[in-house]
Protein backbone atom coordinates (compact mmCIF):
# COMPACT_ATOMS: atom_id res chain seq x y z
CA UNK A 1 0.00 0.00 0.00
CA UNK A 2 1.68 3.29 -0.93
CA UNK A 3 1.66 5.94 1.59
CA UNK A 4 1.07 9.37 0.82
CA UNK A 5 3.81 11.96 1.44
CA UNK A 6 4.04 14.94 3.22
CA UNK A 7 4.23 17.89 1.30
CA UNK A 8 7.26 21.36 2.25
CA UNK A 9 8.17 24.29 1.05
CA UNK A 10 5.50 24.91 -1.77
CA UNK A 11 6.75 27.86 -4.12
CA UNK A 12 4.56 31.18 -3.60
CA UNK A 13 4.20 31.01 -7.31
CA UNK A 14 4.27 27.64 -8.76
CA UNK A 15 6.12 26.55 -11.93
CA UNK A 16 5.26 23.85 -14.21
CA UNK A 17 5.12 20.60 -13.03
CA UNK A 18 7.48 18.52 -15.27
CA UNK A 19 10.18 20.53 -13.50
CA UNK A 20 9.48 18.97 -10.44
CA UNK A 21 10.76 21.70 -8.17
CA UNK A 22 7.24 23.10 -6.73
CA UNK A 23 7.34 21.50 -3.36
CA UNK A 24 9.54 18.83 -1.49
CA UNK A 25 7.14 15.20 -0.92
CA UNK A 26 8.52 13.25 2.12
CA UNK A 27 7.31 10.45 3.76
CA UNK A 28 5.38 11.26 6.90
CA UNK A 29 7.69 10.19 10.16
CA UNK A 30 5.77 9.48 13.26
CA UNK A 31 6.33 11.79 16.37
CA UNK A 32 5.97 11.36 20.05
CA UNK A 33 4.50 14.96 20.60
CA UNK A 34 4.27 14.54 24.47
CA UNK A 35 7.99 13.25 25.00
CA UNK A 36 9.63 15.52 27.62
CA UNK A 37 12.72 17.11 26.09
CA UNK A 38 16.03 18.74 27.59
CA UNK A 39 18.36 21.61 26.92
CA UNK A 40 22.07 20.55 26.91
CA UNK A 41 23.01 24.30 27.67
CA UNK A 42 21.40 27.85 27.60
CA UNK A 43 24.29 31.04 28.07
CA UNK A 44 22.99 34.02 28.69
CA UNK A 45 20.76 36.64 30.85
CA UNK A 46 18.03 37.49 28.34
CA UNK A 47 15.44 34.82 28.42
CA UNK A 48 13.35 32.98 30.31
CA UNK A 49 10.92 29.73 29.36
CA UNK A 50 8.29 30.37 27.02
CA UNK A 51 4.78 30.51 28.31
CA UNK A 52 2.53 33.07 27.08
CA UNK A 53 4.34 35.13 25.18
CA UNK A 54 3.73 35.24 20.85
CA UNK A 55 4.12 37.14 18.49
CA UNK A 56 2.13 36.95 15.25
CA UNK A 57 2.56 35.55 11.87
CA UNK A 58 1.51 36.69 8.65
CA UNK A 59 -1.29 35.07 6.89
CA UNK A 60 1.33 34.66 3.95
CA UNK A 61 3.33 32.55 5.92
CA UNK A 62 3.26 28.72 5.88
CA UNK A 63 6.67 27.87 7.49
CA UNK A 64 8.10 24.43 6.04
CA UNK A 65 4.12 23.95 5.91
CA UNK A 66 1.15 24.65 7.82
CA UNK A 67 0.83 21.23 10.35
CA UNK A 68 4.44 21.42 10.99
CA UNK A 69 3.70 25.44 12.22
CA UNK A 70 0.67 24.30 14.23
CA UNK A 71 2.47 21.28 15.79
CA UNK A 72 5.10 23.78 17.34
CA UNK A 73 2.70 26.15 18.21
CA UNK A 74 0.36 23.96 19.64
CA UNK A 75 2.35 20.57 21.01
CA UNK A 76 5.84 22.44 21.55
CA UNK A 77 7.92 20.45 24.11
CA UNK A 78 10.92 23.38 24.42
CA UNK A 79 11.03 26.79 23.75
CA UNK A 80 12.20 29.98 25.07
CA UNK A 81 11.32 33.85 25.69
CA UNK A 82 14.37 36.24 24.64
CA UNK A 83 13.93 39.70 25.35
CA UNK A 84 16.51 42.54 24.78
CA UNK A 85 15.70 45.91 26.59
CA UNK A 86 15.95 48.99 24.50
CA UNK A 87 19.65 49.90 23.69
CA UNK A 88 20.89 46.73 25.32
CA UNK A 89 23.49 44.45 23.99
CA UNK A 90 23.24 40.78 24.69
CA UNK A 91 25.11 37.73 23.73
CA UNK A 92 23.43 33.71 24.11
CA UNK A 93 23.83 30.64 22.99
CA UNK A 94 21.41 27.89 22.84
CA UNK A 95 22.70 24.30 22.70
CA UNK A 96 21.00 21.38 21.77
CA UNK A 97 22.29 17.81 21.53
CA UNK A 98 19.42 15.15 20.59
CA UNK A 99 20.09 11.69 21.85
CA UNK A 100 18.39 8.28 21.91
CA UNK A 101 16.46 9.21 25.42
CA UNK A 102 16.48 13.18 23.96
CA UNK A 103 15.23 12.51 20.33
CA UNK A 104 12.08 14.39 19.72
CA UNK A 105 12.51 18.69 20.07
CA UNK A 106 9.46 20.30 19.01
CA UNK A 107 10.60 23.98 19.76
CA UNK A 108 8.74 27.34 19.62
CA UNK A 109 11.06 30.33 20.54
CA UNK A 110 9.87 33.37 20.77
CA UNK A 111 12.70 36.88 20.15
CA UNK A 112 12.18 40.08 20.69
CA UNK A 113 14.65 43.12 20.05
CA UNK A 114 13.83 46.73 21.37
CA UNK A 115 14.17 49.85 20.00
CA UNK A 116 18.20 49.89 19.37
CA UNK A 117 19.06 46.62 21.00
CA UNK A 118 21.57 44.70 19.95
CA UNK A 119 22.23 40.67 20.65
CA UNK A 120 24.54 37.61 18.74
CA UNK A 121 22.27 34.78 19.16
CA UNK A 122 23.75 31.27 18.61
CA UNK A 123 21.53 28.17 17.81
CA UNK A 124 23.89 24.76 17.93
CA UNK A 125 21.53 21.60 16.89
CA UNK A 126 24.14 18.07 17.12
CA UNK A 127 23.55 14.92 17.94
CA UNK A 128 24.63 11.10 18.73
CA UNK A 129 24.05 8.63 16.19
CA UNK A 130 20.26 7.97 17.50
CA UNK A 131 17.27 8.51 14.64
CA UNK A 132 16.07 12.25 15.98
CA UNK A 133 13.44 14.60 14.65
CA UNK A 134 13.14 18.04 15.40
CA UNK A 135 10.91 20.66 14.14
CA UNK A 136 11.43 24.38 15.16
CA UNK A 137 9.32 27.53 14.68
CA UNK A 138 11.27 31.14 15.56
CA UNK A 139 9.37 34.09 15.56
CA UNK A 140 11.20 37.05 15.75
CA UNK A 141 10.93 40.96 16.23
CA UNK A 142 13.42 44.01 15.28
CA UNK A 143 12.26 47.19 16.45
CA UNK A 144 13.41 50.65 15.25
CA UNK A 145 17.34 50.90 14.58
CA UNK A 146 17.99 47.33 16.40
CA UNK A 147 20.02 44.43 14.93
CA UNK A 148 19.83 41.06 15.39
CA UNK A 149 22.91 38.26 14.26
CA UNK A 150 21.40 34.84 14.29
CA UNK A 151 24.17 32.42 13.92
CA UNK A 152 22.25 28.64 13.53
CA UNK A 153 24.20 25.77 13.32
CA UNK A 154 22.86 21.69 12.15
CA UNK A 155 25.02 19.65 12.74
CA UNK A 156 23.06 16.38 13.29
CA UNK A 157 23.77 12.91 11.92
CA UNK A 158 22.54 11.34 9.20
CA UNK A 159 19.36 9.38 10.74
CA UNK A 160 17.50 13.12 11.86
CA UNK A 161 14.93 15.04 10.24
CA UNK A 162 15.03 18.80 10.77
CA UNK A 163 13.13 21.39 10.23
CA UNK A 164 12.96 24.92 10.64
CA UNK A 165 10.21 27.59 9.92
CA UNK A 166 10.85 31.38 11.16
CA UNK A 167 9.49 34.93 10.54
CA UNK A 168 10.51 37.70 11.17
CA UNK A 169 9.35 41.54 11.12
CA UNK A 170 12.07 44.67 10.98
CA UNK A 171 10.93 47.97 11.68
CA UNK A 172 12.82 51.23 10.32
CA UNK A 173 16.30 50.99 10.39
CA UNK A 174 16.41 47.77 12.01
CA UNK A 175 18.90 44.76 10.52
CA UNK A 176 18.77 40.61 10.77
CA UNK A 177 22.01 39.00 9.67
CA UNK A 178 21.29 35.30 9.47
CA UNK A 179 23.92 33.11 9.16
CA UNK A 180 22.77 29.01 8.77
CA UNK A 181 25.08 26.48 8.79
CA UNK A 182 23.13 22.98 6.94
CA UNK A 183 25.57 20.64 7.19
CA UNK A 184 23.87 17.37 8.50
CA UNK A 185 20.60 15.81 9.05
CA UNK A 186 19.17 13.16 6.34
CA UNK A 187 16.62 15.82 5.64
CA UNK A 188 16.84 19.14 6.37
CA UNK A 189 14.07 21.54 5.59
CA UNK A 190 14.25 25.12 6.08
CA UNK A 191 11.51 28.12 5.24
CA UNK A 192 12.26 31.50 6.26
CA UNK A 193 9.74 34.70 5.15
CA UNK A 194 11.30 38.59 6.50
CA UNK A 195 8.90 41.01 6.18
CA UNK A 196 10.76 44.69 6.01
CA UNK A 197 8.05 46.48 7.35
CA UNK A 198 9.55 49.63 8.09
CA UNK A 199 11.72 52.46 6.01
CA UNK A 200 15.50 51.19 5.28
CA UNK A 201 14.80 48.17 7.19
CA UNK A 202 17.50 45.40 6.10
CA UNK A 203 17.63 41.73 5.77
CA UNK A 204 20.60 39.85 5.14
CA UNK A 205 21.11 35.69 5.10
CA UNK A 206 24.13 33.72 4.20
CA UNK A 207 24.10 30.13 4.35
CA UNK A 208 26.15 27.68 3.42
CA UNK A 209 25.41 23.53 3.21
CA UNK A 210 26.90 20.84 2.59
CA UNK A 211 24.74 17.43 0.92
CA UNK A 212 26.02 14.32 1.32
CA UNK A 213 24.82 10.33 0.88
CA UNK A 214 21.20 10.71 0.31
CA UNK A 215 21.14 13.87 2.26
CA UNK A 216 17.89 16.23 1.18
CA UNK A 217 18.47 19.51 1.63
CA UNK A 218 15.55 22.09 1.18
CA UNK A 219 15.60 25.67 1.46
CA UNK A 220 12.95 28.72 0.40
CA UNK A 221 13.70 31.99 1.89
CA UNK A 222 11.31 34.45 0.98
CA UNK A 223 12.06 38.01 1.56
CA UNK A 224 9.38 40.67 1.29
CA UNK A 225 10.46 44.57 1.09
CA UNK A 226 7.48 46.80 2.79
CA UNK A 227 9.21 50.01 3.38
CA UNK A 228 11.14 52.15 1.23
CA UNK A 229 15.05 51.92 0.99
CA UNK A 230 14.63 48.65 2.20
CA UNK A 231 17.67 46.46 1.41
CA UNK A 232 18.54 42.59 1.12
CA UNK A 233 20.69 40.12 0.17
CA UNK A 234 20.73 36.28 0.15
CA UNK A 235 23.67 34.45 -0.55
CA UNK A 236 23.67 30.83 -0.35
CA UNK A 237 27.47 28.39 -0.76
CA UNK A 238 27.33 24.61 -0.85
CA UNK A 239 28.68 20.96 -2.12
CA UNK A 240 26.64 18.36 -2.94
CA UNK A 241 27.96 14.52 -3.74
CA UNK A 242 26.79 11.17 -4.44
CA UNK A 243 23.30 11.19 -4.51
CA UNK A 244 22.39 14.28 -2.69
CA UNK A 245 19.66 16.41 -3.47
CA UNK A 246 19.42 20.38 -2.52
CA UNK A 247 16.53 22.57 -3.55
CA UNK A 248 17.32 26.35 -3.11
CA UNK A 249 13.83 28.44 -3.67
CA UNK A 250 14.61 32.23 -3.30
CA UNK A 251 11.96 35.00 -3.58
CA UNK A 252 12.72 38.75 -3.48
CA UNK A 253 9.33 39.92 -3.26
CA UNK A 254 8.61 44.23 -3.87
CA UNK A 255 5.25 45.39 -2.20
CA UNK A 256 3.88 48.50 -2.82
CA UNK A 257 5.22 51.19 -0.85
CA UNK A 258 8.89 49.75 -1.01
CA UNK A 259 10.31 52.49 -3.85
CA UNK A 260 13.79 52.75 -4.13
CA UNK A 261 14.86 49.27 -2.65
CA UNK A 262 17.24 46.50 -3.41
CA UNK A 263 17.63 42.94 -3.24
CA UNK A 264 20.06 40.61 -4.03
CA UNK A 265 19.77 36.69 -4.30
CA UNK A 266 22.63 34.69 -5.22
CA UNK A 267 23.74 30.52 -4.82
CA UNK A 268 26.36 28.72 -5.99
CA UNK A 269 26.66 24.85 -5.71
CA UNK A 270 29.24 22.57 -6.26
CA UNK A 271 29.22 19.19 -8.16
CA UNK A 272 31.11 16.07 -6.86
CA UNK A 273 28.92 13.69 -8.52
CA UNK A 274 26.81 13.14 -11.36
CA UNK A 275 24.12 11.22 -9.40
CA UNK A 276 23.30 15.01 -7.04
CA UNK A 277 20.28 16.61 -8.11
CA UNK A 278 20.61 20.87 -7.37
CA UNK A 279 17.51 23.01 -8.00
CA UNK A 280 17.53 26.35 -7.88
CA UNK A 281 14.52 28.27 -8.02
CA UNK A 282 14.98 32.09 -7.79
CA UNK A 283 11.82 34.33 -8.15
CA UNK A 284 11.56 38.13 -8.41
CA UNK A 285 8.09 39.44 -7.65
CA UNK A 286 7.45 43.25 -8.24
CA UNK A 287 4.67 45.73 -7.50
CA UNK A 288 6.58 48.83 -7.03
CA UNK A 289 7.94 51.28 -9.56
CA UNK A 290 12.04 52.50 -9.13
CA UNK A 291 13.51 48.63 -7.70
CA UNK A 292 16.20 47.07 -8.12
CA UNK A 293 15.87 42.88 -7.80
CA UNK A 294 18.92 40.82 -9.04
CA UNK A 295 18.95 37.15 -8.78
CA UNK A 296 21.69 34.66 -10.04
CA UNK A 297 22.49 31.09 -9.51
CA UNK A 298 25.16 28.47 -10.54
CA UNK A 299 26.13 24.92 -10.45
CA UNK A 300 29.20 23.46 -11.80
CA UNK A 301 32.29 20.91 -10.61
CA UNK A 302 35.45 21.67 -9.75
CA UNK A 303 37.71 23.37 -11.98
CA UNK A 304 39.84 20.61 -13.64
CA UNK A 305 42.80 23.43 -14.13
CA UNK A 306 42.54 24.67 -10.33
CA UNK A 307 42.41 20.95 -8.93
CA UNK A 308 45.63 19.70 -11.00
CA UNK A 309 47.66 22.75 -9.73
CA UNK A 310 46.90 22.06 -6.53
CA UNK A 311 47.43 18.51 -6.59
CA UNK A 312 50.85 19.33 -8.03
CA UNK A 313 51.74 20.57 -4.46
CA UNK A 314 51.85 17.35 -3.61
CA UNK A 315 48.17 17.00 -2.10
CA UNK A 316 46.01 13.83 -2.90
CA UNK A 317 42.57 14.53 -5.04
CA UNK A 318 40.88 14.25 -2.14
CA UNK A 319 42.89 16.97 -0.19
CA UNK A 320 42.93 19.55 -2.71
CA UNK A 321 39.16 18.70 -3.47
CA UNK A 322 38.75 19.70 0.49
CA UNK A 323 40.91 22.90 0.16
CA UNK A 324 38.69 24.18 -2.88
CA UNK A 325 35.36 23.64 -1.11
CA UNK A 326 36.40 25.03 2.18
CA UNK A 327 37.82 28.03 0.45
CA UNK A 328 34.07 27.92 -1.87
CA UNK A 329 32.33 28.19 1.89
CA UNK A 330 34.52 30.10 3.83
CA UNK A 331 33.85 33.38 3.26
CA UNK A 332 30.52 33.09 4.48
CA UNK A 333 31.80 31.27 7.63
CA UNK A 334 34.27 34.22 8.34
CA UNK A 335 31.35 36.55 8.89
CA UNK A 336 29.96 34.79 12.04
CA UNK A 337 31.24 37.37 15.23
CA UNK A 338 31.83 35.34 17.47
CA UNK A 339 35.59 33.49 17.25
CA UNK A 340 34.49 30.37 19.05
CA UNK A 341 31.46 29.75 17.05
CA UNK A 342 33.33 29.69 13.84
CA UNK A 343 35.87 27.56 15.48
CA UNK A 344 33.07 24.93 15.87
CA UNK A 345 31.64 25.63 12.43
CA UNK A 346 35.07 24.95 10.96
CA UNK A 347 35.44 21.75 12.95
CA UNK A 348 32.27 20.31 11.61
CA UNK A 349 32.66 21.26 8.41
CA UNK A 350 36.12 19.51 8.62
CA UNK A 351 34.59 15.85 9.89
CA UNK A 352 32.13 16.57 7.57
CA UNK A 353 34.58 16.89 4.43
CA UNK A 354 36.77 14.03 5.58
CA UNK A 355 34.16 11.75 7.26
CA UNK A 356 34.04 11.42 10.41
Amino acid sequence: MSVMKETYNVLPRLSFRWVKANELLLNPVEVEREKAYEYKSILGDSYSPLTNEDLPLSPDFKGVNLDMVAMAEDSHNAGVFIHVGEDETKEMHITHVLTEENNTLIEKNVIVLEKGAKMNLVMDYSSDESVTYSNILNKISVAEGAELNLIKIQRLNSHSRHLESRFSTVEKSGKVNYISVEIGGKEAVVNYMTDLKGDEAEGHVKSVYLGFGERILDLSHHMNHFGKRTNSDMIFKGALKDRAKKAFRGTLDFKNGSTHSEGNEEEFTILLSPKVKSYAIPLLLCREDDVIGNHAASNGQIDEEKLFYIMSRGMSEAEAKKIIIESHIRPIIDLIPVESIKDIVLNAVENELTGE
